[in-house]
């Protein structure tokens, strides 16, 4: 089915104008086409021989991935940890292992349990606005009023959970008087 239509394109392969005659053409010919064709075919298999190749040099853990109970070694490799800090989480009690023999194994999912980060209280907190540079202080201002050191006063910030603000280069804290006079 032929149209009406014609539209200037410009060839994905070799980059020269052409017109097509509909608004799906690619390409300016069959040779063009041919060759994107071709040079996909060659990419793919290159990037599927780099894959094999790489499984080919990391085999235990492309075995560790997909296996419910892991070595040592394996787990060492699957999380690019030493063999030495495994066996100190295992001391310590956070990690339980299984026993055959003189081999050690580990459950996947419980080092996985083990790597995850629990969420904290202040992670789950809404995100306050900011209230205005009329109503914060700088922290070199409470430094100021407050006689304390700049190590001091970041502790305390940090411990108690207040709210700092980055505006441009300067960090801001909202004015509670109160607040800051429980804290010091």
């Amino acid at each position: 089915m032929s149209s009406n239509i014609k539209i200037n394109r410009i060839c994905e392969f070799c980059k020269n104008e052409f017109t097509a005659r509909t608004t799906k053409t690619l390409y300016c010919s069959l040779k063009c086409s041919s060759r994107a064709y071709k040079a996909r075919t060659r990419k793919s298999k290159i990037e599927e021989s780099n894959r094999q190749t790489e499984i080919a040099k990391k085999p235990d853990l492309e075995i560790a991935k997909t296996k419910d109970f892991i070595s040592i070694k394996q787990a060492g490799l699957l999380y690019g940890i030493s063999r030495r800090t495994i066996y100190r989480i295992i001391s310590r009690g956070e990690l339980d292992i299984a026993k055959f023999g003189t081999r050690t194994v580990i459950r996947r999912s419980d080092m996985d349990g083990f790597f995850t980060i629990p969420l904290q209280e202040s992670m789950l907190r809404p995100v306050q606005e900011f209230p205005g540079l009329e109503q914060c202080y700088t922290i070199t201002q409470i430094q100021q009023k407050f006689s304390i050191s700049p190590g001091a006063l970041y502790m305390l910030i940090q411990r108690n959970g207040i709210v700092k603000y980055a505006v441009g280069k300067f960090n801001y804290v909202a004015r509670s008087e109160k607040r800051y006079r429980y804290y010091i």
